[in-house]
């Protein structure tokens, strides 16, 4: 009996965890593309600005299911638990406060009715925080292994898991740069806030899918 609900509780666990890395894989394809079928939506320049879009409903319950399901996680330790809940503090916190409008004049939004030029750049530090946050999670929590010998199909994970991290840190890294010093160029013509979210977020993704067995899973599972 108490094998069959630990069994059920693992399954649960597994469950979440491909639940979250669906949830993020789906975010930028679902806005990018629903908006553009349903009523020509131009491609805006980054995931946040589809808040202000026919696709604001998707893009706000995506990230309330992302942030429910952070906040709810539980890892093996204490640790895991805290970089959990900071992620989806984090993520309730680009919801909170939205990206700018970029209307050509202040405009007062979310729900503490702060000017957007303001709330971009809090809205642009918890999206940097958010991240930050996931990377660290592939990187140093999700490649932590029990005792015994290490298996190739947790070798393989591994390395997943660090590529995942690096590439969302890399994504953040050019964000970084482009709003600081490449914002008002011709590059701004290819929408590369908007690439570079996507890219972080199909890593962020395909991170918690492997790490709900999705691919190279255990022999035992």
């Amino acid at each position: 009996m108490l094998e069959s609900q630990n069994k059920n509780l693992i399954i649960s666990y597994l469950a979440m965890r491909r639940l979250i890395g669906i949830l993020g894989i789906a975010l930028p394809i679902i806005v990018v593309a629903g908006g553009f079928i349903q009523d020509g939506t131009a491609i805006q320049g980054s995931i946040s600005g589809y808040y202000y879009t026919n696709m604001h409903d998707f893009f706000i319950g995506i990230l309330c299911g992302v942030t429910l399901f952070l906040l709810s996680y539980k890892g093996y330790k204490k640790i895991d638990d805290i970089i959990g809940n900071m992620s989806g503090v984090f993520a309730l916190g680009m919801m909170i406060f939205p990206t700018s409008m970029f209307s050509g004049k202040v405009v007062k939004v979310g729900m503490f009715l702060i000017n957007d030029n303001i709330s971009e750049y809090i809205h642009l530090a918890f999206g940097a925080l958010f991240f930050l946050s996931l990377s660290f999670n592939s990187i140093f929590l999700f490649t932590k292994r029990g005792p015994g010998v290490l298996s190739k199909e947790k070798k393989r994970r591994n390395i997943i898991y660090r590529i995942c991290g690096i590439v969302m840190i890399m994504a953040i890294v050019c964000i970084s740069i482009y709003m600081i010093f490449l914002r008002n160029t011709s590059i701004s013509k290819i929408n590369p806030v908007l690439i570079l979210e996507s890219i972080a977020l199909i890593a962020f993704g395909i991170s918690w899918l492997v790490k709900g067995n999705t691919l190279f899973k255990d022999k035992k599972y």
